[in-house]
């Protein structure tokens, strides 16, 4: 794509991937910069419904198996300006973030201290169903992903596919050896991750919820308090302890957070902030 973006066939890449930009930085002609401040939170989904990942133990353990450095360096590049790893529950420019239990996502690596953990929890070697996608920033998270997952000890089946029949599979509550799935890579929009209220994924309502359906009362009533909560102060310790809690029940492991960037030609002008969309745009 970045040849074609020089040469100009083509006038708007939505969001070039790490190895792109710094090229197209430097292009003549060609524009790269931020356009969606609030970034992404990459996450390591888990379905409680079904071994192992129904077992907490399984999934805590795991909280010392994921480098965010390694995930944030691949979708993120070089320039360290453009992500942050040691994330929790909210997005970095979120008023809510907090460092409360980040010590978990901190540190070195010790896998075979993660392999003992496991092992302690229940974890036999079972085969691990993971679909991927084949292209985009999933498909980049799956595959730093089953990496460490494999470096943990796990039996990893990577299975790829494009988007829309992932997006079928993991909706599916069948077992993951007929048609279901046991974790799976997906990514929270920042701005989703701002305040409890606003993020779908570490609700605790089970099978009444979005895909993973983990069940955690505590999350809930968090989730409650905050909404009810009469000041900020008020809502800053509630957000603290909700994660806290993040790290005690494991709805799923944040893999770290990143911004995007926009490459377009000069020309082009008025694209607007966020997602991207053509009401506007004009050239020059």
């Amino acid at each position: 794509m970045s040849p074609t973006t020089q040469r100009g066939e083509i006038d708007w890449l939505e969001s070039p991937i790490a190895d792109q930009v710094p090229t197209l930085a430097h292009a003549a002609g060609v524009t790269v910069e931020v356009s969606e401040p609030c970034g992404s939170i990459g996450i390591m989904r888990f379905n409680h419904l079904y071994p192992p990942f129904d077992n907490p133990a399984v999934r805590r353990a795991l909280l010392g198996a994921v480098n965010q450095t390694d995930f944030m360096t691949v979708v993120g590049g070089p320039d360290h300006t453009l992500w942050h790893d040691r994330v929790g529950l909210f997005a970095p420019s979120s008023p809510l973030a907090n460092e409360a239990g980040g010590e978990v996502m901190s540190g070195s690596r010790d896998y075979e201290k993660v392999k003992r953990d496991l092992a302690a929890a229940g974890y036999r070697g079972e085969k691990i169903v993971m679909p991927a996608s084949t292209v985009g920033y999933i498909a980049i998270l799956s595959q730093v992903g089953v990496d460490q997952l494999r470096q943990a000890g796990m039996d990893v089946e990577m299975q790829t596919m494009d988007l829309a029949t992932l997006l079928r599979r993991v909706a599916s509550k069948a077992p993951p050896d007929r048609g279901g799935w046991n974790v799976h890579f997906n990514i929270l929009n920042g701005v989703y991750n701002f305040n409890p209220a606003g993020n779908t994924a570490i609700r605790g309502d089970g099978k009444s919820g979005i895909p993973g359906w983990p069940s955690s009362p505590k999350l809930e009533a968090l989730r409650d308090a905050w909404i009810e909560a009469d000041n900020f102060v008020e809502e800053k310790q509630i957000s603290e302890q909700t994660q806290l809690q993040l790290w005690e029940d494991v709805p799923y492991i944040p893999l770290g957070h990143w911004v995007r960037s926009t490459a377009h030609r000069r020309d082009i002008v008025d694209l607007p902030w966020g997602f991207p969309a053509f009401y506007g745009v004009r050239r020059v």
